[in-house]
């Protein structure tokens, strides 16, 4: 965790630097470029901070030790349901979604209904049937 906390850092960094560098050659008039390059940075800093501040709470991990090995981080890392056609749904619900977002605003909401729907299966799928906690 320490180990992607300064990747972060470093991303932070060498965004904000680009940044302004990018910002003084183009005047700091455009638009999209220099506030994007902020954001970006801006969320490498936050990235950072997390992993800081949570890698306190906990010991060292498996990631970081320098002679580990793959198979040392074997485990189970959550639930999965196998055969689920929940995220299927959700993926062509939010494709009508965004080209409703492109079209008008009827079609985006008339999108949002199945949208709901497949958001709410997939997260209630761990609750039923054979999948229940």
């Amino acid at each position: 965790m320490k180990t992607n906390g300064v990747i972060f850092g470093g991303i932070g960094v060498f965004c904000l630097v680009v940044a302004f560098i990018y910002g003084f050659l183009t005047g700091f008039g455009e638009l999209a470029g220099f506030p994007l390059l902020l954001l970006t940075a801006g969320l490498g800093f936050m990235l950072w901070w997390y992993l800081r501040s949570t890698s306190k709470h906990h010991g060292a991990l498996d990631s970081d030790n320098p002679e580990g090995e793959v198979a040392d981080m074997a485990g189970n890392y959550g639930d999965f349901f196998p055969w689920s056609w929940w995220p299927l749904g959700l993926g062509f619900s939010l494709a009508f979604l965004f080209f409703g977002l492109a079209i008008d605003w009827w079609v985006f909401f008339l999108a949002c209904i199945p949208a709901v729907f497949f958001v709410t299966g997939w997260v209630m799928e761990g609750n039923r049937k054979t999948y229940a906690h």
